[in-house]
């Protein structure tokens, strides 16, 4: 594959900030060079006239002038010392209501873990741990992620059974879940959960069912069922949202029916270990394994929030001419399985002769759609080649496309996938104006699909890295199998390879 600049964005024709991509930063007023071991400066001295001079001897003199200089503030400081009578100092003492407002908040949460085999003693041992972040308060809201080795039912009756008062939200996360304690895979399963307890935010939960709904309908009802949960009026300042893999463009759209385009709804579609169909969504008593889960969030806080990819852009680029759903037929009027195998040097030319899934070959070569927001803005939206259909040579993804949509080759590698768990948070605490361990609680996201792709070994550093990047603050993750996400100008869109991040702040 003949990628002639990653760093080059190749629909503005423009270059990122440099140091973005590790690269050095150099100023072009004056230049340094070397010549046979000596270093040399070129001065500008304007009218065309430069002036060479040699660094070493300018070096020298310089050294000579700042240690005479250097000698002379000694001697007069220690002659200061000796005849000035120097009064004491005592510093005062902190106020102790100021060090209690800074330690308190306005927001108490608690979080818990386990691998145990048995679902009641998972729970059990959850429930205990995040009862000692609480310190005696009964949380108003729950958090719960938990793989698919355990019986969901069982899991959400124990919830329930030990935290009676609080609204739960939650899913099904492919192989394990993440806390700020690390990266949680057990034999059987893994679960956390994470409790809020605040006079400042309020949750409302609501689900509804696939099955008994048309997508756009059940996510409308979900919304209204959230905001009623709530108890309030108006748009929530933030929608949290799973639901089953398949219909997400459609349960946003009626989402958006409600809160509009304004309201970012962020989140990701429940998963299981194997693309079995064993993903369940959680929405305070009920478990669906087609629905949709929905929190309503309505705070004064500040909340920041990121949803990025984090892949480079090649310069293979193309227009879809023929697709129906979530199939490519045609890119540049060509076989889509074709062009992309092309763009990519050859990533999928086995299953170009028998067909199949192409999920691990294609996940450091995504497809992404070139979006155009209202105020000029360009976003990227990722999607994932999930299979070569045959004998038509089409590309089935993992979100919905359409005849006419402007698309690119995107490209990585684990290391990018892996250090995005520290550049999404950064970029959250940025979008909210919300400093390094000054949050609350953080909410993470991360596509199962790039969560498989980096080695196993490797994986334990992605909670590692979100600490770096928020710092001491509590936090509760899971792996998906599509991401939702906030277009600045565009409104909420549903990819694939995503990761997301929201973080509430701990104080006004």
């Amino acid at each position: 594959m003949v990628i002639p600049d990653i760093r080059k964005d190749p629909i503005t024709g423009g270059y990122p900030h440099p140091e973005g991509y590790g690269i050095e930063s150099y100023g072009h007023l004056g230049g340094c060079y070397r010549e046979k071991g000596r270093r040399k400066r070129i001065e500008d001295k304007g009218a065309g006239r430069k002036i060479e001079k040699d660094v070493n001897e300018m070096d020298r003199r310089s050294t000579i002038g700042i240690c005479i200089g250097l000698v002379a503030i000694i001697l007069i400081a220690w002659m200061v010392e000796m005849n000035v009578e120097k009064p004491s100092v005592i510093l005062p003492e902190p106020s102790p209501e100021v060090v209690e407002q800074k330690g308190t908040g306005v927001v108490t949460v608690g979080y818990g873990w386990s691998t145990r085999d048995e679902p009641r003693e998972a729970v059990e041992e959850a429930v205990s741990l995040l009862k000692k972040g609480l310190n005696g308060k009964s949380p108003d809201y729950v958090l719960l992620f938990s793989t698919a080795g355990y019986n969901p039912n069982e899991i959400l009756r124990e919830v329930k059974r030990l935290l009676p008062a609080a609204q739960i939200y939650g899913s099904t996360s492919c192989l394990g879940v993440l806390t700020k304690d690390g990266f949680h895979v057990g034999k059987r399963g893994s679960l956390a959960l994470l409790a809020v307890s605040s006079s400042e935010i309020t949750f409302g939960v609501g689900g509804a069912s696939l099955d008994e709904l048309p997508p756009r309908e059940a996510g409308k009802k979900a919304i209204l069922s959230a905001i009623e949960n709530a108890k309030k009026d108006g748009k929530p300042k933030l929608v949290l949202i799973t639901s089953a893999p398949g219909k997400e463009e459609e349960i946003l759209l009626g989402v958006e029916d409600v809160v509009g385009k304004d309201v970012p709804i962020i989140g990701g579609s429940s998963a299981d270990d194997d693309i079995s169909g064993k993903w369940r969504q959680f929405a305070n008593d009920k478990v669906y394994s087609n629905g949709v889960s929905l929190t309503a969030i309505y705070t004064d806080l500040n909340i920041g929030w990121a949803y990025e990819a984090g892949y480079l852009r090649t310069e293979n680029m193309g227009s879809i001419t023929k697709a129906e759903g979530r199939v490519i037929y045609e890119i540049n009027n060509r076989p889509a399985a074709e062009v992309y195998n092309e763009w990519t040097n050859g990533v999928i030319s086995e299953k170009l002769k028998t067909g199949g899934t192409v999920l691990s070959e294609t996940t450091y070569y995504p497809l992404a759609k070139i979006i155009r927001g209202k105020g000029g803005e360009i976003h990227y939206l990722s999607i994932h080649p999930l299979s070569v259909e045959l004998p038509e040579s089409s590309l089935t993804v993992f979100a919905n496309v359409e005849e006419g949509d402007d698309i690119l080759l995107m490209h990585g590698n684990w290391e990018l996938l892996l250090n995005r768990a520290q550049a999404t948070p950064y970029n959250a605490l940025v979008n909210g104006n919300i400093p390094k361990g000054e949050g609350s609680f953080g909410i993470y996201t991360f596509c199962a699909g790039t969560m498989l792709a980096i080695p196993e070994e490797e994986r334990p550093k992605i909670p590692l890295l979100i600490s770096n990047s928020i710092g001491d603050v509590p936090f509760i993750g899971t792996f998906t199998f599509g991401e939702q996400g906030f277009l600045p100008g565009v409104g909420n869109r549903h990819g694939n390879l995503v990761n997301s991040m929201i973080i509430f702040s701990r104080v006004k």
